[in-house]
């Protein structure tokens, strides 16, 4: 994930190329101070993710932010990161299409599980089917919390390897990938993918992306209810 960070605070771009630094699969590209040369880099449409602070030298964020609507050749994502909690400006914000507002002063943690969990809505997206979505796809990819429920499982699985799966993936400690799971229990990795994914629609399971050199990202899954 290539980041840009646009903030003309030289020491709180430090900081937060700092806590990006420590998150797998994000790349700081680079870091600018004004909103005319964070446009300029952006125009070259190699930014995946772009930290965007309101108040900048020659102009607000907001301003900056409609004109990368308005000029973005590539998909963008932007995250406010600033200091001001005025209603209006996020609601402007949000509206402009940021995916997430955060308020400084901020604590690394909160910080980097919010950029946790846009790096698995956006695994999660671009592992999505070329059928239409099931509304909990949907929910998912607006990191919406999934509502719970008791499904009968889909044409082709089974409830006692269901029980197989489940009980595997509960006993792990760190959380796994399809593959890895389908060779402990003798399944192909499309099989368990298809187990894995029926209990991400429930709700039993969450998913965190793992990047690699090149390529889409892996899909770790891992247990977060009490039993099957």
């Amino acid at each position: 994930m290539r980041v840009l960070i646009v903030e003309d605070d030289f020491a709180v771009a430090r900081l937060h190329r700092s806590f990006l630094e420590q998150l797998d699969g994000f790349e700081v590209v680079g870091a600018e101070l004004t909103a005319e040369a964070a446009a300029s880099r952006l125009a070259a449409g190699d930014v995946d993710l772009a930290l965007l602070d309101m108040f900048l030298p020659d102009a607000s964020g907001l301003q900056l932010l409609r004109r990368i609507r308005a000029a973005s050749a590539s998909p963008l994502d932007v995250i406010m990161v600033t200091a001001a909690p005025e209603p209006e400006l996020v609601r402007q914000a949000l509206e402009l299409g940021a995916i997430d507002y955060v308020l400084k002063p901020f604590q690394q943690e909160d910080f980097s599980a919010r950029l946790r969990r846009y790096a698995a809505r956006r695994a999660q997206a671009s592992a999505l089917p070329m059928t239409a979505l099931s509304q909990e796809q949907i929910d998912a990819l607006q990191g919406r919390p999934p509502v719970r429920r008791r499904t009968a499982l889909p044409k082709g699985l089974s409830e006692s390897t269901a029980r197989v799966v489940a009980d595997d993936l509960q006993r792990r400690d760190e959380p796994a990938a399809a593959a890895e799971i389908g060779e402990t229990l003798g399944m192909s990795r499309v099989s368990a993918r298809r187990y894995l994914e029926y209990f991400l629609d429930r709700g039993d399971v969450e998913v965190k992306p793992k990047y690699g050199d090149a390529g889409r990202p892996q899909n770790l899954y891992r247990w977060v209810t009490p039993g099957l």
